[in-house]
């Protein structure tokens, strides 16, 4: 009986939900790239592995809105989350077609998850509360994202992976518990069509296209995304590789992260200041220091906090990324036009990775982190366009 009256979630709920199953995949963060240079031997080949996972990753995204045509979305997310439980158990086992099976399931269960979790959050939060409940949902990120990296970096140095992995998969029980707990409803309005001859998901991108402002909302989480992905494999791998110890990279990536927890302030910048200001000058700030990193070539102690500094600018955009989108789409097309606009994900895996690959044929590995910078100040670039009344 108490499932039944279970509160209907708002912005705290889920936020929680967030933590939770963030928790499972932010233990094994830290690990997952110094496990694949501990396999693979070669930051190249870890590009390229990644690629791969990019690849199948990215066109899965577009399988989801076909799924959600025969499930319901409660099935979508719970096996998002299964897939979440295998993949840190796969890794403890400690060899190489394993560890590319982890990667693949856990790129296949933050498709999942993350296209069910924004449509539910579509449906319960109003839009003029995306300023407040975004930022609210990221400082709840920032409890898990700044213990979990360097707590499962600490256990695997001292007791070894397994010790990692298990209390992964455990988090990611837990959060389907809660999911189903919650009892989330869909919307019935933001169902899909019921006519015979249905387009395409594939067919919506001609559709996202056609949107200016959903083209520039998907560029500006592009850029941020790129920045994490990058941050939680190339400059773990350049401090091992200058000499660093993993304790150091723990610091890094607990301090990184550790900044979600001001995402209610970068909320309030954004209501006073407007969205398009603090979007262009975090931007701005994570690729410039990116660039320095490149150029300057630091040693790994100087290296790690000028990633933290960049990570400042990244937080920003991860509070406020998302709003351009979740305001700009229509209610009737969410499903498919978010299908489209998570895609950024797999594409800021997919491709830097492949450009990382190229670019380390030729020179070493600080030149990822100019590319990096880059991609950043495109993305501030674009940011100007946003509308003056965000």
């Amino acid at each position: 009986m108490w499932i039944r009256v279970a509160p209907s979630p708002g912005a705290r709920g889920f936020a929680s939900l967030s933590m939770i199953e963030a928790s499972s995949r932010a233990l094994v963060a830290g690990v997952i790239p110094l496990e694949g240079y501990a396999l693979l031997k070669d930051a190249q080949a870890i590009s390229l592995v990644y690629t791969v996972v990019g690849v199948v990753a990215f066109a899965t995204s577009f399988l989801i809105p076909l799924a959600l045509r025969a499930v319901r979305r409660k099935w979508i997310f719970s096996f998002g989350v299964c897939c979440m439980v295998a993949a840190p158990l796969l890794l403890a086992l400690e060899r190489t077609a394993p560890y590319m099976l982890s990667l693949q399931l856990r790129g296949l269960s933050v498709v999942c998850v993350n296209i069910a979790l924004n449509l539910y959050i579509l449906d319960y939060i109003r839009r003029k509360d995306f300023v407040t409940a975004e930022p609210m949902r990221l400082a709840f990120l920032g409890v898990a994202w700044c213990i979990g990296p360097a707590a499962g970096i600490w256990l695997y140095k001292h007791y070894g992976l397994m010790a990692t992995a298990a209390p992964a998969a455990a988090f990611a029980v837990l959060a389907l518990a809660y999911f189903w707990y919650l009892r989330l409803v869909e919307n019935p309005a933001v169902a899909p069509a019921t006519n015979r001859r249905q387009p395409m998901p594939w067919q919506y991108i001609r559709r996202y296209l056609a949107q200016p402002r959903l083209r520039l909302a998907w560029i500006i989480p592009f850029g941020r995304s790129t920045y994490w992905t990058t941050f939680f494999v190339y400059p773990p791998i350049y401090i091992v590789k200058n000499g660093g110890d993993e304790t150091i990279v723990a610091a890094m990536l607990a301090a990184g992260q550790g900044l979600l927890l001001a995402s209610p302030l970068f909320g309030r910048l954004g209501r006073r200041f407007g969205l398009r200001r603090v979007i262009v000058g975090a931007a701005t700030l994570t690729g410039v220091v990116s660039i320095a990193v490149g150029l300057i070539r630091p040693d790994p102690a100087v290296a790690a906090a000028m990633f933290v500094v960049a990570a400042m600018g990244s937080t920003a955009l991860d509070a406020l990324g998302n709003i351009p989108f979740l305001r700009a789409v229509h209610h009737y097309e969410r499903s498919e036009m978010t299908s489209v606009f998570r895609t950024y994900i797999e594409a800021s895996q997919l491709l830097p990775s492949a450009v990382y690959a190229l670019v380390l044929v030729f020179l070493p590995l600080p030149a990822v982190f100019v590319v990096l910078g880059l991609v950043l100040l495109v993305s501030a670039w674009y940011a100007r366009y946003l509308p003056k009344r965000m």
